[in-house]
């Protein structure tokens, strides 16, 4: 599928990840409403604990948290990422894809500047989850952008 519209379905399914209330807590909220379209259902999906992926789950078990310096550059990054993501969905497609890539760039120049083995993981799955993203079906682009936005969410809680 085009890129265009898999970034609209990213954009569509991570605003409702954020209505939803996407809290790190393991209580389901019964006021979400019932999956009606590929955004909702793709939402709904990787709200429950089954469709996040393992390595996805926990962004930087392995290595450690994101140091609080790190957290400093990482916070802004995982607040601002709908907002800098969601008007490449109306660009037509050379322009989206120039998007995605400068903003691909400015990620990789955050990730140089971080100290911790956390926070250039965090950081690191995120680019390469974009980075996927573009070679994905937008049913699968989804589910791995609304993961690994909430990965990078969690990294810096």
């Amino acid at each position: 599928m085009s890129q265009l519209k898999s970034l609209t379905v990213l954009a569509l399914a991570a605003a409702g990840l954020l209505a939803a209330g996407c809290s790190s807590s393991s209580s389901s909220s019964s006021s979400v409403p019932a999956a009606t379209s590929p955004a909702a259902s793709a939402t709904a999906a990787a709200t429950s604990p089954s469709a996040t992926p393992p390595a996805a789950s926990s962004p930087a078990a392995a290595v450690g948290k994101p140091s609080a310096a790190d957290c400093k550059i990482i916070k802004p990054i995982s607040a601002s990422a709908i907002a800098k993501l969601t008007p490449l969905s109306s660009e037509p497609k050379a322009k989206a894809t120039a998007g995605m890539q400068a903003y691909i760039a400015t990620l990789t120049a955050a990730e140089a500047k971080l100290t911790s083995a956390g926070g250039k993981k965090a950081i690191g799955d995120f680019i390469t989850s974009l980075e996927k993203s573009q070679t994905e079906s937008t049913s699968a682009a989804t589910t791995l952008m609304i993961a690994a936005l909430g990965s990078l969410g969690k990294a810096c809680p």
